[in-house]
């Protein structure tokens, strides 16, 4: 009977640090790109990157903010087209970008939607970074 008891206090301990390393898991960013430029007429800084971990379901993530207000705004793109912006927990448009992963001095160029797509302005970005967070 000792040696159930005891194998059964191993799996238990065996599954709770499973699942808190599950919890923890972390997504690291690869393939960093920063940008600088334009949607419509408002200057943005946006960054880039391919997600490495597994702690989340998105193909390109990122995050960018207006330079008016400095504040960022979550980027996540489920689909690798269509680049989502979600602000407290609300999607609120999306970026299509034409090859975001260009050389430094570069121009990447696409539009901004809302998310229901009723508007759309130009956005142009010229690469400033690579590999940075």
């Amino acid at each position: 009977m000792k040696i159930k008891s005891k194998m059964k206090n191993l799996l238990i301990l065996l599954v709770f640090f499973l699942s808190f390393g599950f919890a923890n898991a972390q997504t690291n960013w690869m393939d960093e790109t920063k940008l600088k430029g334009t949607i419509g007429s408002y200057e943005i800084v946006m960054t880039l990157a391919v997600p490495f971990g597994g702690a989340t379901t998105c193909f390109t993530i990122g995050k960018y903010y207006y330079s008016s207000t400095k504040k960022n705004i979550d980027l996540c793109s489920e689909d690798n087209e269509k680049i989502i912006e979600r602000v407290d927990g609300n999607e609120t448009g999306y970026f299509i970008l034409k090859n975001w992963n260009k050389q430094i001095g570069q121009t990447v160029v696409g539009s901004w939607y809302t998310m229901d797509g009723s508007k759309s302005y130009p956005v142009s970005l010229k690469v400033i970074a690579k590999g940075e967070n």
